[in-house]
């Protein structure tokens, strides 16, 4: 996280509040009743079972795995549906579980009857019978946090049954759907994680970066609307699949946040994150290990509770949907070229009637394609208008300073210094 990293060049007219480390908040309300309540960092797919692996994920600021699917779907003998290998070597490294419900159709968890049979294809998820089966080897294993009940589909009777029965059996479990088009309804089943496949940067990747990164934006913005007005979780997925450079991966995991994520899904690796046949790290291993890290230790817990009430940009051919734009008078009166905003206030302070955000997180939009060289960091302003006091910067070196606090005055401006695709914190007051 180089551009985070980096110390505070100039202070043009304003002066700044170095940050302390504590950080009280709470998950928002939809989420208080699940165990994990920390900020999400997911991998789909984990690795195959090994402490190595588990251990490297780990190293590399992961918190979640995503298993079993690309197991239970090989040739692994008898053993095939006993995840127990998994969870050991999880709780033993010290990651969490969701355990992926996909069984092959001939074979449904524990040899269980399932009527009616699964629909055509290769695999299915789990019906109620086989939740059951489930819930009763695994369901209080202490690394087991929820269940993916869902892939890419419609939203299936079986799969709201499934988690109203989590609910009143075991609501501390994630009911987890991917890519739902009936977001409505899945909130009132209840589901409350809203995880879009959010992928311009796979299956538009020969557009220009501008085109990638407003679809990008443009999802996320439908996300968080249908997230604020249906009281749900943004879960995003990142694409990490083939060739993807280190601009465009930390651009699409902070842009997320920005837009109010509380957790973050990695979509699988083609050796890029991690090399699965030489279990070791891929070449975008390093530059996920520092996004991470900065989203674990410092960004993650803050946002955890927080609401996106809107997103600046400045204009240009990637501003997204309903953006925001600099102006005066505004919270955010101008701001250097390429960069997004995104205003977040705590949803208690919301529900009270207040908007008034306490963070802002600005992030540099410029991405290359991974054929291409990175772009050096650059150093960007952002005035703020007349309602921000203070600016606390939260970057890696400030959490662990004395905090220092001071008004900002006349031209109120603060610059930072970011790479591309970075993106840096700041708490308002």
């Amino acid at each position: 996280m180089e551009g985070c990293r980096w110390p505070l060049l100039a202070l043009a007219m304003a002066l700044i509040a170095l940050a302390s480390a504590g950080v009280t908040a709470e998950p928002l309300a939809c989420m208080q009743r699940f165990k994990l309540r920390d900020f999400v960092i997911g991998a789909w797919w984990g690795p195959d079972p090994s402490e190595h692996g588990y251990r490297m994920y780990k190293d590399a600021g992961f918190n979640v795995l995503m298993t079993y699917r690309n197991r239970a779907n090989a040739t692994y003998g008898a053993d095939y549906q006993l995840p127990d290998f998994e969870l050991k070597l999880a709780r033993k490294v010290g990651l969490w579980v969701m355990l992926d419900t996909y069984m092959r159709n001939d074979t449904p968890w524990g040899g269980v009857e399932l009527n009616p049979p699964p629909e055509p294809g290769a695999h299915h998820p789990a019906r109620a019978a086989e939740l059951a089966w489930l819930q009763e080897r695994y369901g209080r294993h202490p690394r087991l946090v929820g269940y993916l009940l869902g892939d890419n589909c419609g939203l299936h009777g079986y799969m709201v049954d499934n988690a109203k029965t989590l609910l009143a059996t075991a609501p501390g479990l994630f009911p987890w759907v991917s890519t739902n088009p009936d977001v409505g309804a899945q909130a009132q089943a209840p589901m409350p994680l809203l995880s879009s496949q959010n992928y311009p940067f796979l299956y538009q990747v020969n557009e220009s970066e501008p085109t990638k990164r407003l679809a990008f934006c443009n999802r996320l913005e439908l996300d968080r609307r249908c997230a604020n007005e249906y009281d749900m979780a943004l879960w995003p997925f990142i694409n990490c699949c083939d060739a993807v450079s280190p601009s465009q991966l930390r651009f699409q995991m902070l842009a997320s946040i920005a837009y109010g994520a509380q957790g973050i899904w990695y979509f699988h690796y083609h050796c890029n994150v991690w090399d699965p046949q030489q279990e070791q790290p891929g070449p975008l291993y390093d530059a996920a290990k520092a996004c991470n890290g900065y989203v674990a230790d410092v960004v993650g817990p803050r946002v955890v509770g927080h609401r996106c009430t809107g997103v600046f940009h400045t204009p240009g051919p990637d501003t997204a949907d309903n953006a925001l734009t600099p102006g005066p008078g505004r919270l955010i009166e101008q701001m250097s070229d390429a960069l997004l905003a995104g205003i977040l206030a705590p949803e208690k302070r919301l529900k009270a009637g207040r908007d008034d955000p306490e963070y802002v997180l600005v992030v540099d939009k410029r991405t290359v394609r991974p054929d291409e060289e990175e772009p050096p960091a650059r150093a960007v302003h952002i005035t703020f208008g007349p309602a921000v006091q203070t600016v606390t910067i939260l970057n890696a070196e400030a959490v662990s300073k004395a905090p220092s606090r001071r008004q900002l005055r006349d031209r109120r401006t603060l610059r930072l210094r970011l790479a591309a695709g970075d993106g840096v914190l700041l708490k308002v007051n």
